[in-house]
């Protein structure tokens, strides 16, 4: 493992902490729904590196916290749903073309 992934922990990454402030502030905001655009998410998670990205916070909340109740998991989870929601719809092809 590079050294920068065994130092990395998603609580220092603004990839998923700035996510994670959005949520809250829709939150606070008192919004009691977001609309999650499906192929928009599955473009995302397949094309994109977002899945990666949690698989590599996941493993920093496994090694850093364990089971030891700081909630990372939770929060990383709710920064997910928050990048999902904000995925663009993947460009159609103009069928006028």
């Amino acid at each position: 493992m590079p050294e920068e992934e065994a130092d990395y922990h998603w609580d220092e990454d603004p990839y998923w902490t700035t996510a994670l402030d959005r949520f809250r502030g829709i939150r606070e905001a008192d919004q009691p729904s977001i609309t999650l655009d499906l192929a928009a998410v599955e473009e995302a998670v397949f094309r994109g590196d977002i899945a990666y990205r949690l698989m590599q916070a996941m493993a920093s909340v496994k090694e850093h916290e364990g089971w030891e109740g700081h909630r990372g998991a939770p929060r990383l989870a709710l920064a997910l749903v928050q990048l999902l929601s904000e995925a663009a719809p993947p460009h159609l092809p103009d069928p006028a073309t």
